[in-house]
């Protein structure tokens, strides 16, 4: 039997394997293998105050392990008998009480239908970046072999796959909502071709793109009704500051132009329209309203 700590994974891993599209039984074991070194080292460290860092960092990954802050929280609110109502109020707090999409009054209508809850979800990078960075990667690096290798033959984009950490989707209407998540970490700063593509920026870029050739729910999200929430520990969003995210999740909302300066490839009404989409939610927040989640906070 698997030992878990009902903290930080209050379901058994198993009940995981749903929500991926690839390799469910391999990411699942992700969770059972790091569970398993974490109650290992607890049994054969009853004290742990004094141990240093360098010998918890390793078996104790789970605590600031972001794979599994991110699903105890949403999986939690996916699982719960009243999940819709919470999250409603996540979303209204975020928000507003009326969604910012057109034609679509309530929270209610967003989220009635069949709700699927991906994690770690490869997106493929939007066709018009990559079309873009094909024609300026001069203009995006500096370095002579990337620019070298940038000169490729091949009709692979310059881009790859943007990794989501995970993502609600309505099946029925389109609705659905992007996250983000952090716990430590900050954002990464480039790609190999673009020095000046952000993480932030590119999920957002994700969200203004459909991909109807996708399998599954993710065929099924409709841009114009998409959101995109940045998930963090609160302590981040008091002091934004103290990451890079922070600093252009604000500087996005305060000056719009600066979202079209980090998608050149967009049209700045495009930029304009999605940031009354873009949200930043706390793990605090989460656990507040959903019996279950995030129990490391409690």
């Amino acid at each position: 039997m698997t030992l878990i700590d009902k903290k930080y994974l209050p379901f058994e891993p198993e009940e995981m394997q749903q929500h991926f599209l690839r390799n469910a039984e391999k990411q699942v074991e992700y969770y059972i293998k790091s569970s398993e070194r974490y109650h290992s080292f607890l049994a054969e460290n009853p004290e742990l105050e004094g141990i240093p860092v360098s010998r918890s960092r390793g078996p104790r990954q789970i605590e600031k392990d972001e794979r599994f802050w991110t699903a105890a929280a949403l999986k939690s609110v996916f699982d719960h008998s009243d999940s819709q109502s919470i999250w409603e109020s996540l979303l209204s707090k975020e928000f507003g009480h009326e969604p910012p999409i057109q034609g679509i009054s309530t929270w209610s209508d967003c989220l009635q239908g069949d709700l699927c809850l991906l994690f770690e979800v490869q997106v493929p990078s939007p066709k018009k970046y990559t079309e873009w960075l094909s024609q300026n990667h001069a203009d995006t690096h500096f370095i002579p072999y990337v620019l070298d290798a940038a000169e490729r033959k091949s009709k692979r984009p310059l881009e790859g796959p943007t990794h989501l950490d995970a993502i609600l989707v309505n099946k029925s209407n389109g609705f659905s909502v992007v996250f983000e998540s952090k716990v430590l970490s900050d954002i990464s700063l480039d790609v190999t071709f673009d020095i000046k593509r952000n993480q932030l920026a590119r999920c957002i870029d994700i969200l203004l793109d459909e991909n109807k050739e996708l399998l599954n729910a993710l065929g099924k999200r409709e841009p114009e009704k998409s959101l995109f929430l940045l998930l963090t520990p609160e302590v981040f969003r008091q002091s934004p500051w103290m990451r890079l995210y922070g600093y252009l999740f604000n500087e996005y909302q305060t000056n719009p132009s600066s979202l079209f300066r980090d998608l050149p490839h967009r049209d700045q009404s495009n930029c304009m329209w999605v940031l009354s989409r873009i949200g930043w939610v706390t793990f605090e927040e989460i656990y507040s309203v959903c019996s279950g989640a995030c129990g490391w906070i409690g």
